[in-house]
């Protein structure tokens, strides 16, 4: 299929999410991922339209970067798929990036085996739904639903294994790129491998903050990433020892 096809695709899943697939897909990410209106709208919908729109973008910007070409000379550069299929292991927390990690490597060409949380299977179907919609052909994103480390291990020892993308856990990431190491002799290509993991953060409070202010927004930010919906981890919380009276900074670990 010529790239132009396959962008037309996904820029109309981008309109079927704008339009008629919306309540359905915020509504699957409130239920299995515990999310509010607020937080659904802007994950599963804004951010997910914007996903697909800005990637045909970026791959139309790919495609139009060709060589230089002298007088008598025309140099061409046509751009492949990878040789075998993308494993797409997507984090239970966010809609639209489950939906990126095999969306943009299927964009290019490549061919997805993409393994969602099992927390977050009923967001995948209104996915895998929305793309069908599309117009997207059978076979090019396969869900496997299942036992993470069986799968993974199927799909590492197979010589087709092409490419990687990731998020999740860096503990999780470590373990996948150690076994596709191990693995390197088996494969036809060299596996490209992509992941994202999650950060640590902290918070500095400036000596003029109202106390229960920021003790609302430490409390909204541990609730938060204990329910799991967010990426990053409150990890340090730098203060004055006294607010608006002392210059010393304290620094406690969370």
């Amino acid at each position: 299929m010529r790239w132009e096809h396959r962008a037309s695709i996904f820029l109309k899943a981008a309109d079927l999410l704008a339009g008629p697939f919306r309540a359905r897909m915020n509504a699957a990410t409130m239920v299995a991922q515990s999310k509010n209106v607020h937080q659904a709208e802007i994950d599963a919908s804004c951010e997910l339209i914007d996903f697909l729109r800005f990637n045909v973008q970026y791959m139309t910007e790919i495609f139009m970067e060709q060589p230089e070409s002298s007088d008598g000379i025309w140099n061409r550069m046509e751009f492949r798929p990878l040789e075998g299929f993308v494993y797409a292991i997507t984090p239970f927390n966010f809609t639209s990036i489950a939906a990126n990690l095999c969306a943009a490597p299927a964009m290019m060409g490549n061919t997805i085996v993409w393994k969602p949380s099992d927390a977050q299977v009923y967001s995948a179907q209104v996915i895998v739904d929305l793309f069908k919609a599309a117009g997207l052909p059978d076979g090019v994103i396969n869900v496997v639903y299942g036992d993470p480390v069986e799968i993974s291990n199927e799909v590492f020892a197979s010589s087709d294994f092409a490419g990687l993308h990731f998020t999740g856990s860096t503990h999780v990431f470590k373990n996948l790129w150690k076994q596709i190491g191990n693995n390197i002799h088996s494969y036809k290509t060299y596996p490209r491998i992509v992941g994202e993991t999650g950060g640590k953060d902290f918070i500095m409070v400036h000596k003029s903050a109202e106390a229960k202010e920021v003790a609302t927004a430490i409390l909204f930010v541990v609730l938060l990433n204990f329910r799991g919906k967010n990426v990053l981890r409150l990890l340090v919380l730098i203060f004055h020892q006294t607010f608006g009276k002392k210059s010393s900074l304290m620094c406690l670990k969370i």
